[in-house]
């Protein structure tokens, strides 16, 4: 697929889910991570198919065995990974029932935390832990607040295997999207009632609009499509803690 001629992220979509995923390590991390966008002169760019990172040299290889592209070496702050610029922006994955998408509300800046929460109670900072976190009911009004400087942004993470090689281990997602924000309560229903693994779709999809004013504006955001139905929840929502 050509790259679009257009590739400015709108206002419903941060490109750099990188940034948020790389602050969020654990001791169960995933054995790689699908990317929205790459980093070029300090700035993300999106890119036409997904890009996939890792620290295990095996794992890139049977990503590109699988999917194509030539795995490449990175140095980051964080050491060295191993980034396959993959040519497949749909990708056959296997979901582990609800517990596979979980959200958080996070406001981050300048290499500071201020404020990361469930959509009801804070998570962090330590000290503000289970109090409650003021943030508005509904996503609109979420949106609003964070396009006004004065909320936080979604941190949707998902987690799941190549349903091509599933033996290869738990591969994560996380993106800042709205509209991905939006369908996760829709898709957590629809995984709690489905049978485990629940086989499903990760496409990167292209979304395309032109502002009052006549520019015309694209960006690439996650939808994740159960068997094939793609799960949407259209009306603004309470998000679930």
């Amino acid at each position: 697929m050509a790259p679009h001629p257009h590739h400015s992220p709108s206002r419903d979509q941060k490109l750099d889910d990188d940034r948020a995923d790389q602050r969020r390590g654990s001791a169960s991390d995933p054995v790689g991570r699908f990317r929205v966008a790459l980093q070029r002169g300090g700035k993300p760019i999106a890119v036409p198919a997904w890009r996939v990172t890792t620290e295990n040299h095996a794992v890139a290889d049977a990503v590109s065995g699988l999917y194509g592209g030539v795995p490449q070496l990175l140095d980051t702050r964080e050491g060295h990974v191993v980034v396959v610029p993959t040519r497949r922006d749909h990708i056959p994955v296997l979901l582990g029932g609800r517990g596979a998408v979980s959200l958080r509300m996070a406001m981050r800046g300048a290499g500071e935390t201020f404020h990361v929460c469930d959509g009801t109670r804070f998570l962090e900072p330590a000290g503000a832990r289970g109090s409650l976190c003021g943030c508005p009911a509904s996503l609109a009004e979420r949106k609003a607040a964070a396009q006004a400087g004065r909320g936080p942004t979604p941190e949707v993470r998902l987690g799941f295997r190549l349903a091509d090689l599933p033996e290869l281990g738990v591969f994560s997602l996380v993106s800042t999207s709205w509209e991905f924000a939006a369908e996760l309560p829709a898709l957590a229903a629809a995984l709690d009632t489905a049978t485990v693994p629940v086989g499903g779709v990760l496409r990167y999809e292209l979304a395309e609009f032109t502002t009052r004013s006549g520019i015309a504006v694209s960006y690439r955001r996650p939808v994740v499509e159960i068997g094939r139905t793609q799960v949407l929840a259209r009306d603004a929502v309470r998000l679930a803690a």
